[in-house]
């Protein structure tokens, strides 16, 4: 995940646009990117330490 920050430009609209966000993200885009991300690695871990399955479905 650092890296990928890192490639983001610094001003905060230049690096939303580049994502096609119209409008401000609270925080700024680097928090909020890392805050999903988190969150998704943290679902994952808990489920495998649950030894719970995990289904993706996209259409």
């Amino acid at each position: 995940m650092p890296a990928l920050l890192a490639t983001l430009p610094a001003d905060d609209s230049d690096a939303a646009s580049l994502i096609g966000q119209v409008g401000s993200i609270t925080g700024g885009l680097r928090a909020y990117l890392l805050e999903h991300f988190n969150a998704l690695r943290d679902f994952y871990v808990d489920a495998a330490r649950r030894r719970l399955h995990i289904v993706l479905w996209w259409d």
